[in-house]
């Protein structure tokens, strides 16, 4: 009882970002969402949190249609290969190829719209 009651007690003087960053490490997401909307409804800590607000939000469907059954293995595989060089920018990929990439997704967006695989490209955050 009394090891249960120290960790509680240590929890609670760990900050919610320091929480929040071992619920997501061990794979604990709902867990870390759930703590994030605690941490944001008390409104009293000191910690600036919207980084964690962008990475644990719900992921967004930007485009449904087009080809189904597309193989994106090249892809997924030039995400592994080339991903470390373009940590937080927007790529937009098709056939294993880079497309147009940058910070903001409306202006990558703009440059697919006269590329011929624009509309089947795979459009992918890298965090």
């Amino acid at each position: 009882m009394a090891k249960a009651l120290r960790k509680f007690q240590e929890e609670e003087t760990r900050s919610y970002r320091e929480r929040i960053r071992e619920l997501v490490e061990q794979d604990y997401v709902v867990a870390a969402r759930e703590l994030l909307a605690e941490a944001l409804e008390k409104e009293d800590h000191e910690e600036d949190l919207s980084g964690w607000q962008q990475v644990l939000a719900p992921a967004k469907i930007l485009r449904v249609g087009g080809e189904r059954d597309i193989d994106r293995t090249s892809d997924f595989q030039w995400l592994k290969d080339h991903g470390d060089e373009y940590r937080g920018q927007w790529v937009a990929l098709f056939d294993g190829e880079l497309l147009a990439h940058g910070g903001d997704l409306e202006k990558v967006l703009s440059q697919l719209e006269d590329h011929p695989s624009g509309q089947r490209a795979l459009l992918h955050r890298i965090h």
